[in-house]
């Protein structure tokens, strides 16, 4: 048996050695393809000859392509949970956070050893780092192997570290102040070091507190602490985030502990605005407010505009097309003020001629007309929305013109790319060519523009546009029947139709770029869910290397965020098991697993993963995630509780949701269930501002046991399948019995 099955045997016991083995072959040939990683990625870990030697040639071919691991999982008569997806591969081994004051200029990177990054670039020569040396001789607190363990206080960006060494426990916590917690205000790091006898001894131990480079500042500082059993000794420091030009200050304990409650208290507060949400998995309760805090950290005040950056401390930059998602994330979670100043502030980078594109490419104005039309959809603002109606108006004249560029005359011969536009395709990819993601993007945020001028009584340019965006849509789909490949007896549609430069890329397979970009244009929901086109690339990513245990392969490794269409497309075609192996999958690799920190990129077989994180564009998917398995518009329906995985309604839970943001206006629901005794009660506040034809209230009862009897406010109904009630334009307050 090779090195590499023992290996498996050995580290996932719970899988059988051949279908271990085939899993992790999947992963390792999973990017044989040329091409470079997401944007500024540093690093492309591909597997070495060494990992493949040992494994049959003759099976390459038919397991290369199978995501392995994801079809194991989804056969199992159960959901998926965090558990069952986490056990399979290594966690993250680099885990980042950042701390700091919302919105602030300027964020305190937590390195993976829990050392201080007080620089705008971490990768810029001579970038600031301080951290701490513990014991004799001295070593760096997390110093590798054994590293360092991490969470997050309350699930707030307050990072708390732990570091054992020569009989120590050593407890590091961080977080950034200002005062008032003004974001204009200066920004500093709050750390505190805690060291404790691990048994009964009493123990002398050195503490070093060290900044690098060494400046004419203070850099260094040394304490002798004398250790008594259950009697933790403290140094505590206040850091300058602009530490080249100032020297830190020690601190006593109730300074530290003062600042400290300022800070849990603010964010406290700020997370209770908008949606409030608990499930019985604390997890994925933690989780959702470290993606709100944690995205709002990478977005940057600068002259009273808030910037999205998809990073801190990397990527501080717009990206257009992921800036405009993240205010529809908030719309969704009901953070309406917030999403509304985000819109205003990325409408002053548009230009004279109404085009706005930040860094990224032709998705950029479609996403954001389409974010500023669901702002209204979801908040019902006349006022606003006229106010940004000419805006609105003039990025689709943009749109509109430049796609004109690609029209033959009549009479000619139209080309596959007929009414396409040629822009920049991509943040990696800035060549200018024709491609279905930005076009997608584009139509739909004409049509959605339209529509939602018409809302407001602007009817002539809702009409104009609404008429343009029909004829785009008409030359997208012809555009794509006429440009679709036969592969392997599937149809493959390239995403730029003229190039096919991306399917090129992967070795005319579904993984890397392509992968990437057919989720994304897949997540315009330009395409209906049934429709064939959508069939033939949700296949392809199926069937040709695009997913690894439920995500998007990228790298070796898995894109996590990138595969929010393609979850959306199987919510909307009621699939719903891949789209929570995609949510744990997510939770298990995409991030950090203690501290919910989104990266862009994870090699599953080994854990190294990219230091893009957090990642604004992670949070933004998550957070849109989380919220469509909950809460769902389709049509004039509303579909609550569609993908709550199955363990959350074990005897005795609770599932509860209020004011969730929703284009009938907002709802409230709990669900308590009762297996045990056979029942789950509902309790539902429906939406006031439009009744929708159909609450559709999805219970997925933990063994599968059928609906046998309804009653809504004592009154029995007959409007259920075996696991769905539909409550028929519901007003008010609704009391529901579900008995199985």
């Amino acid at each position: 048996m090779s090195r590499l099955n023992k290996d498996i045997r050995r580290e996932y016991p719970n899988v059988s050695t051949f279908i271990g083995a085939i899993a992790c072959l999947a992963c390792l040939i999973g990017s044989i393809y040329p091409g470079a990683g997401n944007r500024n990625l540093r690093a492309q870990v591909q597997p070495s000859q060494q990992e493949r030697r040992g494994f049959p040639a003759e099976l390459a071919p038919q397991f290369a392509d199978r995501d392995i691991l994801g079809e194991l999982e989804l056969a199992k008569n159960e959901d998926p949970s965090f558990e069952s997806v986490s056990s399979y591969l290594p966690a993250m081994n680099k885990p980042r956070e950042v701390v700091g004051v919302k919105h602030h200029l300027h964020d305190i990177g937590v390195a993976p050893d829990a050392s201080l990054e007080l620089s705008d670039d971490v990768d810029a020569p001579g970038s600031s780092v301080a951290f701490f040396e513990v014991g004799k001789p001295a070593v760096r607190f997390g110093a590798a192997p054994a590293g360092c363990s991490k969470s997050l206080m309350d699930g707030l960006p307050v990072v708390v570290a732990g570091f054992d060494h020569q009989g120590v426990h050593y407890r590091q916590t961080i977080f950034g102040h200002s005062e008032g917690l003004n974001p204009d205000a200066e920004l500093w790091a709050y750390v505190e070091l805690q060291a404790e006898s691990i048994d009964s001894a009493v123990r002398r131990t050195r503490v070093c507190f060290r900044v690098v480079p060494e400046r004419a500042a203070k850099s260094t500082a040394e304490w002798e602490l004398k250790l008594a059993p259950g009697s933790p000794a403290r140094v505590c420091l206040r850091i300058p985030f602009d530490i080249q030009n100032q020297g830190w200050l020690e601190i006593g304990a109730p300074e530290f502990e003062k600042r400290k409650a300022e800070v849990l208290d603010s964010w406290k507060k700020d997370l209770s605005a908008g949606t409030q949400f608990r499930t019985p998995e604390k997890r994925v309760n933690e989780a959702l407010g470290a993606w709100l805090a944690f995205a709002s950290l990478d977005v940057d005040k600068r002259n009273g505009v808030l910037e999205p950056h998809d990073g801190a401390g990397f990527y501080e930059q717009v990206y257009g097309y992921s800036a405009a998602l993240y205010p529809h994330a908030l719309d969704l979670w009901g953070r309406h003020e917030e999403a509304r100043q985000v819109l205003e502030s990325l409408l002053t980078f548009q230009t004279p001629d109404g085009l706005f594109y930040k860094n990224f490419g032709t998705p950029d104005p479609g996403t954001l007309l389409f974010a500023m039309s669901e702002h209204f959809t979801l908040t019902a603002d006349a006022e606003w929305l006229r106010r940004v109606a000419p805006k609105m108006i003039k990025m689709a004249d943009w749109i509109i013109a430049k796609r004109r560029e690609s029209m033959t005359p009549p009479g000619e011969t139209r080309p596959v790319t007929f009414g396409l536009i040629k822009f920049r395709p991509y943040c990696d990819h800035l060549e200018p060519a024709f491609d279905y993601f930005g076009d997608t993007y584009c139509a739909v945020g004409l049509e959605k523009t339209a529509r939602v001028l018409a809302g407001v009584g602007l009817k002539k340019e809702s009409r104009r546009i609404g008429g343009e965006a029909a004829a785009y849509r008409t030359d997208i789909l012809a555009s794509m029947d006429a440009a679709v490949l036969d592969r392997w007896g599937m149809k493959v549609l390239p995403l730029e139709p003229d190039t096919h430069r991306l399917l090129k890329g992967s070795n005319n397979r579904a993984s890397g770029y392509y992968g990437l970009i057919a989720s994304c244009m897949l997540e315009s929901e330009f395409l209906p869910a049934a429709d064939e086109r959508t069939a033939w690339v949700m296949r392809f990513l199926q069937e040709k290397g695009g997913l690894r245990i439920g995500l998007s392969e990228f790298a070796g490794g898995i894109d996590h965020a990138y595969t929010y269409g393609y979850w959306l497309d199987c919510l909307k075609l009621d699939r719903v098991k891949p789209v929570i192996l995609g949510f744990y999958g997510s939770l298990a690799y995409g991030m950090s697993r203690e501290t919910y920190s989104g990266v862009e990129v994870t090699r599953l077989f080994t854990g190294d993963n990219e230091p893009t994180l957090p990642h604004l564009y992670s949070c933004t998917q998550q957070l849109r995630l989380l919220r469509m398995m909950l809460v769902r518009e389709e049509g004039d329906r509303l579909w609550i509780g569609q993908a709550i995985p199955r363990h959350w309604m074990t005897d005795g839970k609770t599932i509860e949701v209020k004011e969730a943001a929703t284009a009938f206006g907002p709802v409230s629901f709990s669900i308590r269930a009762h297996p045990v005794l056979g029942r789950t009660e509902i309790e539902l506040t429906a939406p006031a501002r439009r009744t929708p034809k159909a609450v559709l209230l999805r219970l997925r009862e933990p063994s599968g046991r059928k609906i046998a009897a309804v009653k809504v406010n004592g009154r029995p109904i007959r409007s259920f399948t075996p696991d769905t009630v539909e409550l028929k334009s519901p007003h008010g307050v609704l009391a529901v019995e579900v008995a199985y």
